[in-house]
């Protein structure tokens, strides 16, 4: 996942819009990525959610080897021998899993909610695990989103009833995995650059992936072939865009644009296949999103 740090303070105005450019450039990417995630799962096509995450993860893996320069070296061998970066690339493997899984079960809008509570998440591990500060204030935001979660999750989609199934259950659970991602990124980019984490986490998630699915690649059309590139290049894309995009952006702007990405999401769900909130889902989202960009957007 995609927790950034951001001290710039005195950011110029040339800067600042070409922070916004690849920030939005990088919502369309990801948005891109999740609504083709729905279209794979349609009775038309019906691939299951492992193929994207392997192609996901080899086209990641890919253009991190050949076309990544950073200041420090891409560590291939580290990727393996080191037990946190196995660990990060098992947690990414787990939280990424879980969100393709539940895409197409909850739908694109209310899955890449869930998807982001991981925010929520990661600051109350990081105050436990590293002393980070949880202010009066911080709490009250992290509350409200919270108690937006549990309007998402509870009501279905016709607003008759208040149940959360297994896969509401998995994509809460794919975000504290995605929160725990976030925490060991913070503890390796010490020792790691940001290229040999990220090959991790993409190394990691295509072995198993690969196991999995290879009987399934020769039965593929070379339509399917090409979506599949086509959505993994949109993640990729969209994630190098959102790493630019905090570069050049304060946090609370870059936070800002981020959040348009469930919002893009949910109105493509709604324009393309039909996907529907009920009225307490919909105030859940608001306290989601509100909540969650108060927590991302603190200095």
């Amino acid at each position: 996942m995609k927790t950034q740090l951001n001290l710039q303070t005195d950011i110029s105005p040339a800067t600042t819009r070409r922070g916004i450019i690849v920030m939005l450039l990088s919502v369309c990417g990801f948005t891109i990525n999740t609504l083709l995630l729905k279209y794979f799962s349609s009775a038309e096509r019906e691939i299951s959610s492992m193929l994207p995450l392997l192609f996901r993860a080899g086209i990641g893996g890919f253009i991190v080897i050949v076309f990544f320069r950073g200041r420090r070296p891409t560590r291939v061998r580290s990727v393996f021998t080191e037990k946190k970066l196995v660990m990060r690339g098992f947690s990414g493997l787990l939280g990424t899993a879980a969100y393709y899984w539940t895409v197409p079960l909850l739908g694109a809008g209310k899955a890449t909610l869930f998807c982001n509570t991981y925010v929520i998440f990661a600051a109350i591990i990081a105050a436990l695990c590293l002393g980070e500060s949880l202010t009066k204030r911080r709490f009250a935001w992290l509350s409200l989103a919270f108690a937006g979660i549990v309007l998402l999750a509870g009501p279905s989609a016709h607003g008759d009833r208040f149940h959360i199934g297994l896969p509401e259950i998995v994509a809460i659970l794919g975000a504290l995995t995605a929160a725990w991602s976030v925490i060991l990124v913070r503890q390796l980019v010490v020792d790691h650059s940001i290229s040999t984490i990220f090959l991790a986490q993409c190394v990691w998630i295509f072995l198993p992936c690969a196991l999995l699915t290879a009987h399934e690649l020769p039965g593929l059309t070379g339509v399917e072939w090409a979506l599949l590139i086509f959505a993994a290049t949109m993640a990729t894309f969209g994630q190098l865009m959102m790493n630019e995009g905090y570069r050049c952006l304060t946090v609370a702007s870059g936070a800002s644009l981020q959040m348009l990405w469930p919002v893009m999401t949910a109105l493509g769900g709604l324009t393309l296949f039909d996907e529907r909130f009920a009225p307490l889902q919909i105030v859940g989202a608001v306290l989601i999103l509100f909540g969650t960009w108060r927590v991302s957007a603190r200095r």
